[in-house]
């Protein structure tokens, strides 16, 4: 495998690259990990576990669960994990004693100081939530209605603490508002494969009229079918947390520390590999715990390209995640020749090792 990034631009917000020199498994495991696994401060307050949102006052029309929702889905816009988390807390306190309908946003948040309980210049407090660039306004939050009558105007009261988590834990915690790829197209072969159909329409007595008609449909469907091989052109756009680079960059630091700490267990006989009840010869289930498609694919990849395609040594690997909710998968494996645990364990510690080498040149080119 020899990774190669080219074409990349940015424009309007979204990073676009491509990424060559590598199969789909490891491509697919860049998109998989920024859309779930990138660490990010949050609001924790899905459930009663987890919440640190103490609301004291609540007399606007959403109710405290709306509240604490709308508040974890407003991104903070702080790369340093470290900071927050722990040191600072959020206070919100704002009652409306206008005679008119007043929207709390983020201009209003305030973060203190957990052990002095002192505010955080305002200056600081702009930079962790922003105003929109393009409008200049802030997110809104709540909405207060004024007193009527003898009812005294709405009042929002609520303090929270900073958190660290990832997509994987809320989709309210997101980093990008796109990530997808798609096959980088082979103009030559499509424009080659239209010039034959062409020339075949035309001995027919085909019109210039049906012939453009037919070259848009080819355009629209089947030009789709030629792509370059191993090679795939993503684009990235992020919520303005991260830049757009560093979120690529982070995934493949996420994805090394996936492969090594398989590779510690290995070392440290963490790593769990059965005999497979099925009736292929020497049949190995190698358990993946807390890990799914993303690390799977990859090295069941790497195993069938080396060992199955490679030296024959296997004769049968693929990958197997039997539920969603399951919080383990399974690489299957059955070897020509009788082996022992260790030769799987040091086959699966080789695939990593190389995998390891392969994230690191993708993180060096961004």
């Amino acid at each position: 495998m020899n990774p190669k990034i080219d074409n990349v631009s940015e424009e309007a917000g979204l990073l676009r690259f491509t990424l060559s020199g590598v199969n789909i498994s490891l491509a697919n495991a860049v998109r998989r990990i920024i859309l779930n696994d990138i660490d990010t401060v949050v609001f924790r307050t899905e459930t009663h576990d987890v919440n640190q949102c103490k609301i004291e006052i609540n007399t606007c029309r959403q109710h405290n669960e709306i509240v604490k929702q709308r508040l974890s889905c407003i991104p903070i816009h702080s790369t340093d994990l470290a900071h927050l988390p722990g040191n600072y807390y959020l206070e919100v306190d704002v009652a409306n004693t206008t005679d008119h309908i007043i929207y709390v946003t983020t201009e209003q948040f305030v973060i203190k100081d957990k052990r002095t309980h002192e505010p955080l210049p305002r200056t600081e407090v702009a930079k962790i939530f922003p105003a929109d660039t393009k409008t200049g306004a802030f997110i809104d939050f709540v909405r207060l209605r004024p007193q009527i009558g003898n009812t005294p105007g709405e009042q929002i009261k609520l303090t929270c603490e900073f958190s660290v988590a990832t997509a994987g834990t809320s989709s309210m915690f997101n980093v990008v508002s796109k990530c997808a790829y798609a096959y980088t197209p082979d103009t030559k072969k499509s424009a080659a494969a239209w010039d034959k159909i062409e020339s075949q329409k035309r001995s027919k007595g085909a019109t210039v009229a049906e012939i453009e008609y037919m070259r848009r449909d080819f355009n629209a469907i089947d030009a789709q079918r030629y792509c370059v091989e191993e090679s795939f052109d993503f684009v990235v756009g992020t919520l303005g947390v991260f830049a757009n680079a560093d979120i690529v960059k982070k995934a493949c630091k996420v994805m090394e520390h996936k492969l090594r700490g398989t590779i510690t267990k290995i070392e440290t006989g963490a790593f769990i590999v059965e005999p497979s009840e099925t009736t292929m010869d020497n049949c190995y289930n190698i358990v993946l715990e807390h890990e799914d498609y993303t690390l799977g694919k990859a090295i069941e990849y790497y195993l069938y390209d080396r060992y199955f395609n490679g030296d024959k040594r296997l004769t049968f690997c693929a990958f197997k995640k039997a539920h969603p909710h399951d919080d383990y998968s399974i690489i299957q494996v059955a070897y020509k020749d009788n082996v022992s645990v260790a030769n799987i364990t040091q086959d699966v510690a080789t695939a990593c090792a190389e995998l390891v080498g392969v994230y690191t040149a993708i993180f060096g080119m961004m």
